[in-house]
């Protein structure tokens, strides 16, 4: 029982404003607070309403609170233990007495079913023209590639090979700075000869500060300056008629294209640009005119032109693949 004294007006107590703050900013402390506010305030016969008013409030969201931390501290978890590409070997059904290596693939644009089967194709040859025994180059889930090898493979070739296609030397347009015999020869400014293609087993490498690289058929080497002028992922189409290749590049490198072959075609002697990708040198004309439009054709060469092949390694370059290693079997 309270007792009032006649014509005295009941007051709300300022821990009850306090709780009700409280429960909008911080739910919890103010659904504490509310509850103490209301039992001191029935006890002294003061309003309650804006007591009862915080408990409610505070009560209501404090369960919406944690409902949303609940979600964020899930979707965090889900996030981070996603499967990520960690460097570790992926489980694959090859033979017990095999050798492999897990590629990674990344493309600058959509790495469509047609890219990743022409990137089989160059990942294929760019191990057997080393002379590896490949058993398999299989595409698996998350856009990867398991190469499988025979087990007489050195653990060292399978490591260059890796290497090789992750950080290759040229990927693209490049003028050449000079042409020599496979076999290794001179270039004026250097005293020492070049490497042989036979001393390349993936056809391309740094020396001094040039690059060389090999060509389908080791016969002759082309030695570049500096990095490509047009990047291979400028390639914006590859259509195939017959023997003949149309390749068109995309607008800017077009430009590009026009004013670098009109600087070579205005030479006496005109000038070479080579497409180079992880497997070599795909093409190399002399520049007799300027290309405009970016647009031009690669026809066959001789017996040893293989058109499919040159289109897979085309549409590899303009889709900006690169590959890295995930993982291996070795030993």
């Amino acid at each position: 029982m309270s007792y009032q004294r006649p014509g005295t007006v009941q007051r709300t107590s300022g821990l009850s404003i306090v709780s009700l703050f409280l429960a909008v900013l911080i739910p919890v402390v103010g659904l504490v607070l509310g509850i103490v506010a209301r039992v001191q305030a029935k006890r002294v016969g003061s309003p309650t309403a804006i007591a009862t008013v915080a408990v409610a409030v505070g009560a209501v969201l404090s369960v919406i609170w944690t409902v949303v931390i609940a979600l964020i501290v899930w979707g965090g978890l889900t996030l981070f233990t996603q499967e990520s590409p960690s460097g570790e070997a992926v489980e694959i059904p090859v033979p017990d007495s095999a050798k492999s290596v897990v590629l990674e693939l990344t493309a600058e644009g959509d790495l469509d079913a047609e890219t990743l089967a022409a990137a089989q194709g160059v990942v294929e040859r760019h191990a057997t023209q080393a002379g590896m025994d490949v058993l398999a180059v299989t595409a698996t889930e998350g856009d990867s590639l398991v190469v499988s090898f025979d087990e007489d493979t050195t653990d060292a070739l399978i490591t260059q090979f890796g290497q090789s296609l992750s950080a290759p030397p040229a990927n693209g347009f490049s003028q050449v700075f000079a042409v020599v015999p496979g076999s290794g020869g001179q270039v004026e400014g250097y005293d020492e000869m070049t490497p042989s293609c036979t001393d390349l087993p993936f056809g391309s490498a740094r020396w001094n500060e040039l690059t060389v690289v090999c060509d389908d058929t080791d016969e002759t080497q082309y030695l570049f300056a500096g990095e490509p002028r047009v990047p291979g992922s400028d390639i914006a189409e590859v259509t195939q008629s017959g023997d003949i290749l149309a390749v068109t590049l995309t607008s800017d490198a077009a430009a590009e294209f026009e004013e670098w072959t009109g600087q070579l075609a205005a030479q006496a002697d005109g000038g070479q640009i080579a497409i180079v990708d992880v497997n070599g040198v795909l093409s190399a004309p002399v520049v007799r005119g300027v290309i405009a439009g970016g647009e031009f054709q690669i026809s066959g060469g001789g017996p040893d032109f293989d058109i499919q092949e040159t289109a897979e390694r085309l549409r590899v370059l303009g889709a900006g693949l690169t590959f890295s290693v995930a993982g291996a079997k070795v030993g």
